[in-house]
């Protein structure tokens, strides 16, 4: 993801979106979404302050994904009430947001906005979804990114990206990649 787009998000004021409809008028219009419960898969932290986007897995009650919108990103609004927040468009569509390849219903490809060159495999291992991906060189299922601002004048700038997980054994795994 280029500085550009992490310095326009990073500028972005966080405020709770309108509420377009209820649970239940949704729930009749989309009756498969609302028989589904998440799965948290890995978040996304910041050093600008405490609020975090996790991203998560949708499951029907079978325990396979679900088909209609397989993997969800959100805020929780941790500097403030911990309250959860939907991403804005401009947030999906520039940084915290992703693309889904290659999916069944025990998995799919992952694509992050804000490092689309990595690619995740989410798949299902003994009943639990993960987000596995190369860290250091090692096969690991991703746990955490961490993002590493600078605040400039005008825009604050991106000194590095962590990426953390858990390798064979249960041995954690860490690398830190810096944008050029």
């Amino acid at each position: 993801m280029s500085r550009l787009a992490w310095h326009l998000l990073d500028m972005l004021s966080r405020r709770a979106l309108p509420t377009l409809a209820s649970g239940a008028a949704l729930s009749l219009l989309c009756p498969r979404l609302f028989g589904a419960t998440s799965r948290e898969l890995f978040t996304l932290a910041r050093s600008k302050n405490a609020n975090v986007v996790k991203y998560a897995v949708r499951v029907d009650p079978d325990g396979r994904l679900n088909t209609l919108s397989p993997v969800e990103a959100y805020w929780l609004m941790l500097a403030e009430n911990g309250r959860r927040e939907e991403l804005t468009w401009t947030e999906r569509q520039l940084a915290y947001g992703f693309s889904i390849s290659e999916q069944t219903s025990q998995g799919l490809v992952l694509r992050l906005g804000a490092c689309s060159t990595r690619a995740l495999r989410v798949r299902s291992i003994d009943g639990v979804f993960r987000a596995e991906l190369q860290i250091a060189g090692q096969r690991a299922s991703l746990q955490r990114i961490f993002v590493r601002t600078d605040e400039g004048l005008l825009l604050p700038s991106v000194r590095y990206i962590e990426l953390s997980g858990l390798a064979a054994g249960a041995r954690r795994v860490v690398e830190r990649v810096v944008p050029r």
